[in-house]
């Protein structure tokens, strides 16, 4: 992890200028306020030619706000400070550094040898060799021995162009010794508003909406200066509706569906993939159609898809003709033409050899949908595409035809010979037996549940291809 300076920061500290707390642009840095625990004086002793002598923590009632003509200045006792640090006559010259704690601190604690810190107030004792116990004297100690710690943080090494370090902390269990490092390496703060935020300001019997550009506040929120300038992120916002993570390809988790049942308002994502291949023709490609998938369902966020809807890019799905829109459905053959080597349709589509005489390719589709789980849906498949044949020297391609006798392409066990569709609520799997060769299949799923308007849809044109 790293923190690394803004610009502005960066800005600010190698041009050594100042700034106005006025200023707009430095509205994230509050100015030095006394009643700030972080915030403390450093004041650095020189002798009168100059020379650094040693620096001290000022003590806070050393310094403080006055007024002069209506306005505060700091008001810090230089004699005071140089005569509890030693310098009872001569001339001195003392330079002040106003500084805020980020993370860490120049105090120090006691604490045992787990790193547990020790609250002083029950008593400690130093024995002649130097060493610290806990108790007032070693008659009553329980042998706990202590140590002084810094609340500093050890810097590990530093990069050959000096403009970088890497530090460590100590092995104390100090929770805010700990936080501040933690938070020292987080680029933004959060904090969580305990009123509701409203965008408009509307009577309380309305719900209509008569400014949109402006959040207000409740005057009871712990808001922070330095939050002034900062970017305001109101969670869920304009959710239409909530999509769980889809299963990843490839680590066999793509075979049941996915249970929505917790969701509000309810989740309803069609999906499919191939569940079984029975006769061993598979040559390659994907069986989760995980490619397809996301291309035509712009990652999940499309939750209807069906045979007629656009057909978006690449082009390897084949331009379509001028002045007409493609669907879908009218994909005939994908060309392996590729612009970034990524959305190849041949390599990502599942591709099975023909089986030898007359066999069919047979397969098992099954939805991997997510959708409550605690009620019933119905499935409607649908299968379509083409059959690219030779006819005079050209390729042509038929639009493939449910199985009747010994013509056709397609068998979906358990429905009428020269169906496409299969449709029920125990659809959830489907076995397709595929004649010929070159076919060219698309998928269409549906599940829905009508009595509370609730489906999706999604096809994928080329999903399977036997050579």
């Amino acid at each position: 992890m790293e923190k690394r300076l803004s610009q502005k920061d960066f800005d600010i500290l190698f041009s050594g200028k100042r700034i106005n707390n006025n200023d707009a642009n430095f509205k994230y840095i509050p100015p030095f306020n006394v009643n700030n625990n972080d915030d403390y004086i450093e004041a650095l002793i020189h002798d009168s030619e100059q020379n650094f002598l040693e620096s001290v923590i000022v003590d806070r009632e050393d310094y403080r706000y006055i007024d002069v003509e209506g306005k505060p200045e700091m008001k810090i006792d230089s004699g005071t400070i140089l005569r509890k640090s030693g310098y009872d006559r001569g001339r001195y010259v003392v330079k002040y550094n106003f500084l805020r704690k980020v993370a860490g601190s120049y105090e120090t604690i006691l604490v045992d040898e787990e790193g547990d810190t020790y609250d002083p107030s029950l008593g400690f004792h130093v024995m002649p060799d130097g060493t610290i116990m806990d108790g007032e004297s070693h008659e009553n100690t329980t042998g706990k021995v202590l140590q002084i710690k810094e609340l500093k943080y050890f810097i590990q090494e530093i990069s050959p162009s000096r403009d970088e370090v890497r530090i460590v902390p100590q092995k104390l269990k100090d929770k805010k010794y700990i936080n501040s490092f933690v938070n020292l390496q987080t680029r933004n703060n959060d904090y969580t508003f305990r009123d509701t935020i409203r965008l408009y300001d509307k009577p309380t019997d309305t719900n209509l909406a008569v400014s949109s550009t402006t959040a207000y506040i409740s005057q009871d929120e712990l808001l922070k200066p330095n939050m002034e300038g900062g970017i305001l992120y109101i969670n869920n916002a304009f959710i239409e509706k909530v999509i769980p993570p889809k299963p990843q390809p490839g680590e066999g988790n793509l075979t049941e569906e996915i249970d929505t049942s917790d969701t509000n308002p309810p989740v309803v994502s069609a999906r499919f993939v191939i569940l079984e291949e029975t006769t061993n023709y598979f040559e390659g490609g994907e069986k989760d159609f995980d490619f397809l998938y996301n291309h035509f369902s712009r990652n999940g966020t499309n939750l209807n898809i069906t045979k007629q809807s656009g057909l978006p890019k690449p082009k390897n799905f084949g331009p379509p003709p001028e002045g007409i829109t493609a669907t879908i459905e009218d994909v005939e053959g994908a060309s392996a033409d590729t612009n970034d080597g990524k959305d190849n349709v041949l390599e990502k589509v599942a591709k099975f050899t023909r089986p030898a005489g007359n066999l069919p390719t047979i397969l098992t589709l099954a939805s991997v949908s997510s959708r409550p789980q605690n009620v019933s849906f119905e499935y409607e498949w649908t299968i379509f595409g083409y059959d690219r044949n030779e006819r005079n020297d050209e390729y042509v391609y038929d639009p493939i035809a449910g199985r009747i006798g010994d013509q056709g392409n397609i068998v979906i066990n358990g429905e009428t010979a020269g169906s496409l569709t299969a449709k029920g609520t125990d659809k959830k799997q489907i076995t397709i037996q595929i004649f010929g060769g070159d076919v060219r299949l698309g998928i269409a799923l549906k599940i829905s549940r009508q009595a509370e308007n609730l489906n999706s849809s999604i096809a994928l044109p080329h999903a399977i291809f036997v050579r």
